[in-house]
């Protein structure tokens, strides 16, 4: 009976005209990703449906260290105080909330795609959470989708993908930017795992033989923490856009790159429905200085990827780091993947630092590094993308997925 009426919560929606899809696909317009649970854009291999999942969570509840603002004056300030040298104050920005651990039911939003013409590889899903930037439109682009679609690509290596909205971003629920966190994204993640691995809302598909859980960026670090202290909710990991190695992290220097401005107050019509605890950067060339890397992308990409950008959570970048880190406990295949310019994760050079502490993390499974050429942090939308989807597809296919 719950089953029943836990599907019978779920909205799914029929695909989107195919004029709808084209215009998004020709002009990549803010209002093309906002308001909607239907995706701009579907693949033509695919048959496609959408969800709106009652997703059960139970956290570490956190919440901002700090005089929460209302304007850009009272950001400014946090930000004057937060990134001075060390020992000019040592209060932790984020710090436990009561209860200390909570629960909830929040609203997911969600597309799950298989392919029209099905192999054995089908019942592979590929769980895919997206970082911090774009919404679920991360793994679908619709612009140049031959070039810049990973859910294409992967439906045409015979896979099936269930990509979602994290909380408080796209057509999911929204709750305060002050205590959105990375303890409920892996909260959220391990949920929806579990609800795809008995075949729930994975349309015809049913219940999957494997589930390859992949991430980017902040999603790559919720990946890791569900993996850590979940192992069971996946077969394969693979965490794109992602480094483990202290040396490469600059977090102080990243909140000036990223230059924060409360995004409510940047455009009341597109964000109108956070509070001020979520910010934006303030324009597309503060996207690219942290997630491109010149010359190796097309400019036209980089405005998709600014009408695409969602507001970030302040206590979702802050408790980045506080995750769980060991994941010994997970035996299956790893990829770990970034751009060899990754300005956010590495300080715009990889090589060296993708290594260690990753393997070490995952001492007891196959845990394979890769760095992939000429890109920077948005590793999906340089020129070589494609190049990293064969790398992810292949690496699933030699492990038996």
């Amino acid at each position: 009976m719950m089953l029943f009426m836990t599907m019978g919560l779920a909205v799914m929606c029929l695909l989107k005209s195919a004029a709808g899809n084209q215009a998004c696909s020709q002009l990549p317009l803010p209002s093309c990703f906002y308001g909607s649970l239907t995706q701009p854009y579907y693949p033509p291999n695919a048959v496609c449906n959408d969800y709106m999942i009652p997703v059960d969570i139970e956290y570490t509840n956190v919440a901002l260290n700090a005089t929460r603002w209302s304007d850009d004056y009272g950001l400014n300030n946090f930000l004057d105080v937060f990134t001075s040298r060390p020992g000019v104050d040592n209060s932790p920005p984020v710090g436990p909330s009561s209860p200390s651990t909570q629960t909830a039911t929040v609203n997911i939003a969600a597309t799950f795609c298989t392919p029209k013409n099905k192999t054995g590889k089908a019942k592979t899903v590929i769980l895919a959470t997206h970082g911090i930037g774009p919404a679920r439109a991360h793994w679908n682009a619709p612009v140049q989708p031959d070039q810049y679609n990973f859910v294409q690509y992967a439906i045409g290596q015979g896979y099936s993908v269930f990509f979602y909205d994290r909380l408080g971003t796209g057509a999911s629920d929204k709750v305060s930017g002050f205590e959105n966190s990375i303890f409920k994204a892996i909260s959220v993640l391990q949920s929806i795992s579990k609800l795809v691995r008995n075949g729930l809302y994975t349309g015809r598909l049913g219940k999957p033989n494997k589930i390859a859980v992949i991430g980017f960026s902040f999603g790559s670090y919720t990946t890791h923490g569900a993996i850590a202290t979940d192992p069971s909710i996946a077969d394969a990991v693979i965490l794109t856009g992602i480094g483990f190695n202290l040396t490469g992290i600059n977090v102080n220097g990243l909140f000036r790159s990223f230059v924060p401005r409360v995004a409510s107050l940047q455009n009341s019509a597109l964000y109108g429905d956070r509070d001020p605890g979520y910010l934006t950067w303030v324009d597309k060339y503060t996207q690219i200085w942290n997630y491109f890397k010149y010359p190796n992308y097309d400019p036209v990409i980089a405005d998709y990827a600014e009408a695409a950008k969602q507001p970030y959570a302040i206590t979702e970048f802050l408790s980045l780091l506080s995750g769980p880190t060991d994941a010994s406990a997970f035996k299956g295949p790893v990829l770990a993947i970034t751009g060899e310019y990754d300005y956010i994760f590495c300080d715009g050079y990889c090589p060296g630092l993708l290594e260690e502490p990753g393997r070490t993390y995952y001492r007891n499974a196959k845990y394979v590094p890769y760095i992939h050429p000429g890109a920077s942090h948005q590793l999906f939308l340089h020129y070589n993308a494609t190049g990293a989807f064969q790398v992810i597809t292949n690496f699933l296919s030699d492990n038996g997925l």
